[in-house]
């Protein structure tokens, strides 16, 4: 077995707890997601539940489909091109999009912790700013390059 074999399983292998953990995750804090989603006023520790929470069921929507994927690799099954081709469409919701929504709430939790602290948050609307731009600059460049 060579090396990328065996870091083929350990992949793989690591695929399951990380799916059975994060479920565990998003158990122990769903209830208090939804509460700090249905409230008026959320706190800092709100935001960084409802971030802990999209980011794990991302994380764990993701390694399904990867582990699916990778799976199908391994065994070299007839499937595996298909998930490949279409695993865009996996990375757009489950880690793209999940983890801009979890970056947010994780910025208005620390938003809302340096206002109680006096700090100043400019810098990181700036950052959340160029970040947008970012994203439409480099969209707009790659249909370009079509």
């Amino acid at each position: 077995m060579n090396i990328h074999k065996l870091a083929e399983i350990i992949s793989l292998s690591l695929t399951v707890p990380t799916i059975l953990l994060s479920a565990v995750v998003i158990v122990i804090w769903g209830k208090s997601s939804l509460s700090a989603l249905k409230s008026k006023q959320r706190t800092g520790a709100d935001w960084l539940i409802m971030g802990v929470i999209v980011s794990f069921i991302g994380s764990s929507l993701d390694n399904v489909y990867w582990g699916l994927a990778w799976g199908a690799d391994f065994l070299r099954m007839d499937s595996r091109d298909a998930l490949f081709h279409h695993g865009v469409y996996a990375n757009i919701p489950f880690r793209q999009i999940a983890g801009v929504i979890a970056a947010f709430c994780h910025i208005r939790g620390a938003l809302s912790w340096s206002a109680s602290k006096g700090l100043k948050d400019r810098p990181i609307h700036t950052i959340v700013l160029i970040s947008g731009i970012l994203c439409i600059v480099t969209c707009v460049s790659l249909l370009t390059l079509l």
